[in-house]
């Protein structure tokens, strides 16, 4: 059961601009952090509430959530800033093990919380990749590919494998219509493919 680790990753990379947080100040700062302490609670709270470890842990995991947070906008260099992420990832990935077995009664089912984790990589985890790797620009504009991916996901995952392919197909049309060509295109529909098939093994 993942439940603890997807809310982190929903608060911090799932439909959020992970890019954008590093430059939060005042308000908007707490503006996200606000929503990532609700994130934490809605795929949690049914089920951590209920016991004393199950506090201590999501509220351990809330304290140092919010610090990462914080530190994002502290830190400058940007490979200091891709340590954190992964810190911060496997410290909840940890805390995520010592509480597994009370989401076994969660009203989200585990299946459904790696198909909404599978949703989030497939979205934001390569829009990461676009906006601090390659090409590495954090204003990249990565709206279509993510509908692309994420239009593909959804059928690949309900074996509607026609449906899949033609949404790439149809977002490299648009692509040719919108933009110039380019090298990078073929990354988003790659990733969406091996990320999609990787999900299906691990889900069914």
């Amino acid at each position: 059961m993942i439940h603890l680790f997807l809310a982190h990753f929903v608060a911090d990379h799932g439909f959020t601009d992970n890019a954008k947080i590093r430059h939060y100040k005042g308000y908007k700062l707490l503006e996200h952090i606000v929503w990532s302490i609700f994130a934490l609670l809605a795929f949690t709270f049914d089920t951590l509430l209920k016991s004393r470890t199950g506090i201590i842990v999501l509220v351990s995991m809330m304290a140092i959530h919010v610090l990462g947070d914080v530190m994002r906008t502290k830190i400058a260099n940007i490979t200091r800033i891709h340590i954190l992420e992964v810190g911060l990832l496997s410290i909840a990935f940890v805390l995520n093990l010592f509480v597994a077995d009370e989401f076994v009664n969660s009203y989200i089912s585990k299946e459904f919380a790696m198909y909404l984790l599978g949703m989030a990589v497939v979205s934001m985890a390569v829009t990461y990749f676009f906006k601090n790797f390659y090409p590495g620009n954090e204003e990249y504009n990565d709206l279509d590919g993510i509908s692309e991916r994420l239009a593909f996901y959804v059928f690949f995952l309900g074996n509607n494998y026609l449906l899949a392919f033609l949404s790439l197909g149809l977002g490299l049309l648009y692509r040719f219509w919108k933009t110039k060509p380019s090298h990078v295109w073929w990354i988003s529909p790659m990733s969406a493919v091996l990320i999609s098939i990787l999900w299906k093994v691990l889900i069914f």
